[in-house]
């Protein structure tokens, strides 16, 4: 099997670099070596605008610095971009944070602050973001709220990929192929160019399998064989262009991926003093005491007794027409995406079924935005409406300790004969829940840029959003003892909420929810090198449900959020190809939106949502040079300081928490040597990043406290005018680190380490 797939990858490779060599006659595709640093030309305003002139904290890297970098995946690109962190433990999604902010709740009906685009199209479930970067133009990643334009939960900021598009005339394209540890073997490819005089088009995809490093533990019986943490999926873009008249320009975009039974699970136990009943002491607000290391004695050993995957499919059609007036540019958006998921996985660390997690999804998405623009001096404006209309089907299961709980308060209500922890087995206790969310969304938003004089810009914006959202939930309880399945607990919308059975009724299964984002701003330019802005931006995001399995009525619902943002910034040219960024911030939520797994009871963790007041300040700071014609560099740095007042979590509240993966201090580094050999060249890179101390999880417990370190990355690539072969090692000293932990309280503080040191080699044709 293996020898088939690297079959097919070389296939791929000689076929598309027999395409390439057929057109290259037309015009080659020269490398920008000597400008892999130059300024980025953005559109974080929705105008196409250079970095340095933008009045926002944002930072960017081109599809040829991702290139050069060696980023394939969402996770990495975190690493050269200052106060930007990822939680990346399971396949099935990708959360990020920007400043400490996020969410790292893993189900289904929440939306992210840190809201996610592609192409323009707002993605609005996390499950849908996980996957595969490849042929892209640009990332762009904007700090702090930028509802006003974007729109949707922007509150903490908003990250956008822009694949690159089918604007080139020539014949164009390249094909790389890729080899590395743990038998991860990947293919990407595109190739693009015109069809006719007035249709352009681009294909590109990628495909990568790859075999996971955390191993199953030998000796241990009933335990998964698999590793996990690999890969096996694909993604599809297809892109054309068409010039309908001189004035109007479709662009139509249609993206499919696939994850094939990619294995989950691999968590480990923090180490701590277990009781008679093997359970963990705990703190007043229930967090578990560790001692420090694993159970396992590895931390990329699992006991998964639970055979854990995901299957996914994502397809996405996006149609946008822009249309040039005299006086105004019109530009309609339209989307459609559907993501069709089944998730299961082993949520402990035993080889026993204490924690076992799963969620089947079938999400539909639609949406469409109108906005028109213009640009009369001394004003630039933009107005415009947005769209959006969600369904999502869902069916999630847990298995287990979450249920104990559970199973005393049915047992106490005469529901059960018995709770699960007097059968043969106690964790047999079975809560399967069933939805359907709806959500509407319908806003609409301007914004303006004045000239006040030759060197100072007003911007003022606003948008109002109005949300309807609807869930129809209900949850049924099963165990070895109660083997037919009852209802427990439902919404009044839901057909079961009359049952005998029923534990929990909730009312609030409809929220309509209306608020505004705003943004002010002043640009001042103080020369033609420097310009420094000041600015304060109002974000919002709406409340939504817990559908965990024991959550009660006076929990089911959380509250919106709302962040007041002031930034003060500069942005600079030092010298020429030296240019340094700065930025302070600082945040003022209210009803800040946090999450807990620890239980409200004696053992069962529940997943929750709650809110409470938190404030944050920070700075950021980026200094790219190149120091000469042959040493390119990339410097940042970032400080923060957080505070949530009170966080509900077991029987005493947690108080001045810091957010989640929000160290003091973290920075990032890049070092970049060419060496001419005849017409060819070398390039030496060596890259990482620095994170000092932080928690992983807003209750600050000890077993998710993640102590300083550092990942560093190298790489040499020989280049010709065509050709590139490069060899590459990541987490270059093999550093142990956690990529995410969860606090079960009297449970234990379960952890997913991130990868060791992998290394590979890699070669690409460009024509």
């Amino acid at each position: 099997m293996k020898l088939k797939k690297s079959s097919i990858y070389i296939a791929l490779a000689l076929g598309l670099t027999v395409v390439g060599q057929a057109h290259s006659q037309q015009e080659a595709q020269e490398k920008n070596k000597d400008n892999l640093f130059e300024v980025i030309e953005i559109t974080a305003t929705k105008r196409s605008e250079s970095i340095q002139e933008v009045p926002v904290s944002v930072s960017a890297l081109s599809g040829e610095q991702l290139d050069a970098l060696g980023i394939s995946d969402n996770a990495e690109i975190t690493q050269q971009i200052p106060n930007f962190q990822v939680n990346a433990w399971s396949p099935q999604l990708t959360i990020f944070n920007l400043r400490g902010v996020s969410q790292n709740n893993f189900v289904d009906n929440l939306e992210a602050p840190i809201a996610v685009y592609q192409d323009e199209s707002y993605i609005a479930s996390m499950n849908a973001i996980s996957g595969q970067m490849f042929d892209i133009e640009r990332v762009e990643v904007l700090r702090g709220p930028q509802g006003t334009l974007f729109g949707r939960n922007a509150t903490g900021g908003l990250v956008h990929y822009i694949s690159r598009g089918a604007s080139d005339e020539y014949t164009n394209g390249f094909v790389d192929v890729s080899v590395g540890s743990f038998n991860r073997q990947s293919v990407e490819g595109a190739i693009g160019g015109a069809i006719s005089d007035n249709v352009r088009a681009r294909f590109a995809f990628r495909h990568e399998t790859a075999d996971g490093y955390i191993e199953p533990m030998a000796g241990v019986p009933d335990v998964d064989q698999r590793a996990i943490g690999g890969a096996d999926g694909y993604g599809l873009r297809g892109i054309i262009e068409v010039d309908f008249s001189d004035t109007l320009l479709g662009e139509f975009i249609i993206k499919y991926s696939k994850d094939d039974d990619v294995p989950t699970g691999g968590y480990v136990f923090e180490n701590c003093d277990f009781d008679a009943n093997e359970l963990c002491p705990v703190d007043a607000s229930g967090r578990a005491i560790v001692t420090g290391g694993v159970v396992s004695g590895d931390e990329h050993k699992h006991m998964n007794d639970t055979r854990g995957f995901l299957n996914r499919e994502v397809t996405s059609l996006t149609a946008k027409l822009t249309k040039q007036f005299d006086e105004f540019e019109l530009v309609s958006i339209t989307n459609h995406l559907n993501m069709d998921k089944s998730y299961l996985e082993d949520g402990d660390a035993f080889n026993a079924p204490i924690v076992v997690f799963g969620q089947d999804t079938d999400f539909t998405q639609f949406s469409q935005e109108l906005r028109i623009s213009g640009d009369t001096a001394p004003l630039k404006w933009q107005v415009g409406g947005y769209y959006m209309d969600i369904d999502m089907d869902t069916d999630a299961l847990t298995i287990g300790a979450p249920n104990i709980d559970l199973s005393f308060g049915l047992f106490e209500a005469g529901i059960i004969s018995a709770p699960t922890v007097f059968d043969d087995f106690p964790f047999d206790g079975r809560s399967d829940r069933e939805y359907n969310l709806t959500v509407e969304n319908v806003s609409v938003f301007g914004q303006i840029d004045y000239d006040l004089a030759d060197d100072i810009i007003l911007t003022a914006g606003l948008r109002y959003s109005k949300d309807t959202k609807n869930i129809n939930w209900v949850a049924f309880f099963s165990s070895d003892q109660q083997a037919e399945r009852i209802p427990y607990a439902a919404t009044e919308s839901n057909l079961n909420v009359e049952a005998a059975s029923i534990f929990n009724r909730f009312a609030d299964d409809s929220i309509d929810y209306s608020d505004y984002a705003a943004r002010l701003s002043l640009k001042k330019q103080f020369s033609d090198s420097t310009m420094g802005f000041v600015s304060w931006n109002r974000g919002i995001k709406g409340g939504n449900w817990t559908l965990s399995s024991g959550v009660s009525p006076e929990r089911f619902r959380h509250e919106p959020e709302v962040l007041n943002s002031f930034e003060v910034g500069i942005k600079t040219e030092l010298t020429k190809g030296t240019r340094l960024n700065a930025t302070t911030y600082y945040y003022d939520y209210d009803d800040y939106q946090t999450f807990v797994a620890i239980p409200p009871g004696e053992v069962s963790p529940n997943p929750q949502i709650g809110n409470s007041d938190a404030t944050a300040y920070g700075a950021e700071l980026e200094l790219i040079s190149s120091l000469t014609d042959n040493v390119d560099m990339m410097l940042g740095l970032a400080f923060s300081h957080s505070e949530v007042e009170a966080i509900q979590a077991g029987a005493s509240p947690v108080l001045n928490a810091q957010f989640p993966n929000a160290p003091s201090v973290s920075g990032n580094y890049l070092f970049r040597y060419y060496k001419e050999l005849g017409e060819n060249t070398v390039v030496f890179q060596f890259d990482g990043a620095y994170y000092g101390d932080q928690f992983l999880e807003v209750t600050n417990g000890p077993g998710t406290l993640q102590e300083a370190y550092n990942i560093s990355n190298l790489s040499v690539t020989y280049e010709t005018e065509s050709w590139s072969f490069s060899v590459w090692s990541k987490n270059l000293f093999d550093e142990r680190y956690k990529a995410y932990s969860l606090d079960l309280g009297a449970l234990g503080a379960t952890t997913y380490y991130a990868p060791p040191r992998t290394s590979g080699v890699s070669a690409r044709y460009e024509f």
